[in-house]
């Protein structure tokens, strides 16, 4: 796994990225800032650069994703960051806050950005 640190400017989370496809070409691309949306708790918004670029294998596609996932939604090519929200459609989970610090993102109001940028 690789660490990241996903930084919302008031707050920072620790988070690991699996060995996939899609986690390793966003790894690749970083430090990377993503505008957001918000959705119940969810954080959403699009990567800016392709993730799934058809040279991976099929990547597996989940309905559900545990508070603390982070997915790659191919459709709208966006990043998620879930917090208690079922996706609205099947993504592909490619990381996971660590520990239970994704509760702080409940919290929050308004996180309209967050910065990834490597750990390691």
């Amino acid at each position: 796994m690789k660490k990241i640190i996903l930084d919302f400017g008031s707050l920072s989370i620790d988070a690991d990225l699996y060995d996939s496809h899609a986690a390793n070409t966003l790894y690749e691309s970083l430090p990377r800032t993503i505008s957001l949306e918000q959705w119940g708790n969810e954080l959403y918004g699009p990567v800016g650069v392709e993730l799934d670029n058809g040279k991976s294998s099929r990547p597996k596609l989940v309905s559900e994703i545990p508070p603390g996932g982070i997915a790659y939604s191919k459709r709208g090519n966006y990043l998620c960051i879930f917090f208690g929200q079922k996706p609205a459609w099947e993504v592909e989970e490619i990381g996971r806050i660590r520990n239970t610090q994704w509760r702080e993102l409940a919290g929050q109001s308004r996180l309209t950005r967050v910065t990834i940028r490597s750990a390691e």
